[in-house]
């Protein structure tokens, strides 16, 4: 076999493999070119502390539901902006198409219009009580119906979802309030009979020191997801939807992995107290 005869098949060989590699490179980029990380995406969410899942640690925003968001952005390669607003101003801004996606999002009927919910972008599990005063707590007897509340006045915060069963009970008297410290006000000063609240962040509540003299009563009324939700509002909404789904799929492999594990263990979010 020739010197000449080599180097001519070597010559074709290389054009095969960079044709072939500008094809598939262009392939790539012409597929995912509108949700290439090009720009930084912005998050909002709710401007409370909600611990263990959402909370500012020494000046830096943290949390289960923070570090999960933040480890599928940077294995897609996307910067990540936060914005932390009053919650009803958060809502807001998601539902007119100002930003991207909004953490901590619970589904309705309503928000689908404005949200793509995926079911691999579920952040947590919500499970919702009812909260009391401890003096008072053998007073409230109830069952899934929740027959028997009706003359007594529930505590909510403005702007939430508390899932699909709890919103559904239209017999159900509520008061609207602000936030969490004003549900644990209205409680210990017997101006609400009950509130209803996320397990999780009760318990996260307790831990920081509030809620002193208040407990959750059994049984919990629901559970439901949170989700890292995607706009349809804004301009380009086929690259929100791609966008949606781009992270479901990356969510999906990091909550199969040991570092997703390690994670719940790190926030104590298996415990049950």
């Amino acid at each position: 076999m020739s010197f000449s005869f080599l180097m001519r098949n070597l010559s074709r060989c290389i054009c095969f493999i960079c044709v072939s590699l500008v094809f598939t490179s262009s392939y790539g980029a012409e597929h995912y070119q509108d949700v290439l990380p090009t720009k930084t995406l912005t998050i909002v969410r709710g401007i409370g502390n909600y611990p263990p899942l959402e909370m500012v640690e020494n000046g830096r925003l943290t949390g289960l539901h923070i570090e999960m968001v933040r480890h599928v952005a940077t294995q897609l390669g996307f910067e990540l902006e936060f914005m932390s607003l009053p919650w009803v101003r958060a809502i807001k801004y998601f539902s007119s198409g100002k930003v991207d996606a909004i953490s901590y999002f619970g589904y309705t009927e309503e928000r689908e219009k404005f949200s793509y919910f995926h079911e691999d972008n579920v952040l947590s599990n919500t499970r919702w009580v009812f909260l009391a005063l401890e003096e008072r707590q053998h007073e409230f007897s109830f069952d899934r119906n929740l027959v028997g509340l009706e003359n007594l006045l529930i505590g909510v915060q403005n702007g939430y979802s508390h899932g699909k069963y709890f919103d559904s009970m239209e017999h159900l008297k509520r008061d609207v309030v602000l936030n969490e410290f004003d549900i644990e006000m209205m409680l210990k000063n017997k101006r609400h009979d009950l509130s209803m609240m996320s397990y999780q962040e009760f318990l996260g509540f307790k831990e920081r020191g509030d809620f002193k003299g208040i407990v959750a009563l059994s049984p919990y009324i629901d559970t439901d997801p949170q989700y890292l939700a995607f706009s349809r509002i804004k301009k380009d909404e086929g690259r929100q939807k791609k966008l949606s789904e781009l992270f479901a799929k990356e969510f999906k492999r990091f909550k199969a992995s040991d570092a997703y594990h390690d994670l719940l263990i790190k926030y104590d979010f298996f415990k049950e107290k």
